[in-house]
């Protein structure tokens, strides 16, 4: 009889002990597989989007570094073509041009004379002729008619522009449009790192979620709205950045 007690008190705690690790249906293992599913596909939709803004920033920087070495480039090619025409052209196109000018008095003045007088302005007169005859192959702008003004002096605007349409792969040299493209793509790896913020709060939820039983499915449910959230801004930046 005692025997047959204490079988039945062993039987009845071990169901009291089967009944305390018994998991209610509503805090069962697939609610911490829901929260784990969460986190893990909160944190692969993060590394993507944050990876792709690194890209995008990093070429951004690219071309705001491009755009700065094509600016430094096209000025120093243009004030190259100044510095030519300035100081190498336009010195002997002006002793050119002074040289005619003398000639020119020099010869006028030999009309109204005679005699020694005028043998003597004759012999400087030919002077400058030489003169002329010595620097001109090295002057374009003195020589090239097209540069010469009604007003006997040179049309440098002109001869710039000819001069920097010898090179003209330097001349379409455009940093601006390099430098836009780096904003425009600065602007996009903000939005994207933007994006991050509601993918992040499904993280926080997922975590959340973990210890309030009650409402775990709640939180998961609005984890996976700002996880999609996220994605789908992600995507809708990539799209039209």
């Amino acid at each position: 009889m005692t025997g047959e007690i204490l079988e039945t008190t062993a039987v009845e705690a071990r169901a009291v002990a089967a009944a305390e690790i018994v998991v209610p249906a509503g805090e069962s293992g697939h609610g911490h597989g829901g929260v784990a599913t969460l986190l893990t596909v909160a944190a692969v939709v993060a590394a993507i989007i944050g990876f792709r803004a690194a890209i995008v920033s990093n070429s951004a920087s690219n071309s705001w570094q491009t755009a700065l070495r094509t600016e430094v480039k096209r000025s120093a090619a243009a004030m190259g073509d100044v510095r030519l025409l300035y100081e190498a052209e336009l010195p002997v196109a002006l002793r050119i041009l002074e040289a005619r000018t003398i000639q020119a008095e020099l010869l006028a003045a030999a009309q109204q004379q005679s005699g020694p007088a005028r043998a003597a302005l004759v012999m400087e007169a030919n002077v400058q002729s030489q003169i002329i005859t010595a620097l001109s192959p090295s002057s374009d702008l003195a020589t090239n008619t097209d540069y010469s003004l009604s007003s006997g002096g040179f049309d440098l605007g002109k001869a710039l522009a000819d001069l920097r349409s010898q090179n003209p792969d330097l001349v379409s040299l455009n940093p601006d449009k390099l430098e836009s493209s780096g904003d425009q793509q600065a602007h996009k790896a903000q939005l994207l790192t933007l994006t991050l913020i509601p993918t992040s709060f499904s993280a926080l939820l997922g975590v959340l979620a973990q210890p309030l039983k009650r409402r775990r499915t709640l939180l998961l449910r609005l984890g996976a709205v700002a996880l999609g959230i996220g994605a789908i801004l992600a995507l809708a930046v990539e799209a039209a950045a």
